[in-house]
Parts: C-alpha cells; sequence; structure tokens
C-alpha cells in the first residue's frame, strides 16, 4: 500500500501526517511526503525572490515532515514541486505513483483558498484517483 501525504507546515497537514503514520505503522504501507511551491505562470509581476520563497517553504515542508515520520520509525519518500495548482500536483503524481490512499489536512497553512475556486482537499478529492482521507 502506498500512502501519499501532501505538506505546507500547517497545523491541518501535521494532524494529516500524525494520522498517516498510524495507517502506515499498522498496514505496513510505504509513505510519500510531499509539498507543491506556487507559481504564478500568467502574473510577471512576481518577483523571481518570491519563487525562491515558495520553493524554501515547501522544502522546509518536506524536511519538517520527514522527521516527523524518521522519529516514528518511518523512512518516507520525499518530493517537491512547483505548480500552478497544487491540488493538480497531488492527483498527478498520486497517478503516476498509483497511490492507494491520499492523507491530507481540510485546510492549508494561508487563507489563499478562500480566495481560489474551491479548496486543494477539495479538488484532490474530486479528481484523485484514490481514496483521499480528510482530516480536521
Amino acid at each position: 500500500m502506498k500512502i501519499l501525504v501532501p505538506v505546507d507546515n500547517s497545523e491541518f497537514a501535521l494532524k494529516a501526517l500524525d494520522k498517516a503514520i498510524g495507517i502506515v505503522k499498522q498496514e505496513g504501507a510505504e509513505l510519500t511526503v510531499m509539498s507543491v511551491a506556487l507559481e504564478f505562470q500568467d502574473v510577471e509581476e512576481i518577483p523571481i525572490s518570491y519563487a525562491e520563497k515558495f520553493k524554501d517553504q515547501a522544502r522546509r515542508a518536506v524536511n519538517k515532515a520527514s522527521e516527523v515520520a524518521e522519529k516514528a520509525g518511518l523512512r518516507p519518500e520525499t518530493r517537491v514541486e512547483i505548480g500552478a495548482s497544487p491540488a493538480d500536483n497531488i492527483v498527478k503524481y498520486a497517478e503516476e505513483s498509483k497511490t492507494d490512499l491520499i492523507v491530507m489536512g481540510h485546510r492549508g497553512i494561508t487563507g489563499l483558498d478562500r480566495f481560489m475556486v474551491g479548496s486543494v482537499a477539495g479538488r484532490v478529492v474530486a479528481h484523485a484517483p484514490c481514496s483521499v482521507l480528510v482530516v480536521r
């Protein structure tokens, strides 16, 4: 069994990670921790420094989650991706890796989801090729 946990350094992502760690231990599953740095392709006014900050935040989120998993005795695979839609990256990776379960928080680190059409979790639930456990 393969379990994917998208993370963003939010308390919701850490709750999802804790839930996933329990499932991984119970099922003897493989764990992948993933974060997606936002990329604003059509916005020319975004300075390059912001893009680097987003990548750095994604790397920190994955590193923190990996440390939590390692303290629990696991060795997760880690991924940092860049994309305009984190949900699209998550769904695409789940398809390519034949993920069996995505475990994710119901909200992210910022309030940006309120301004986008639907939340990342909602879009992942709607389009994922596997089951999705949304943790509150």
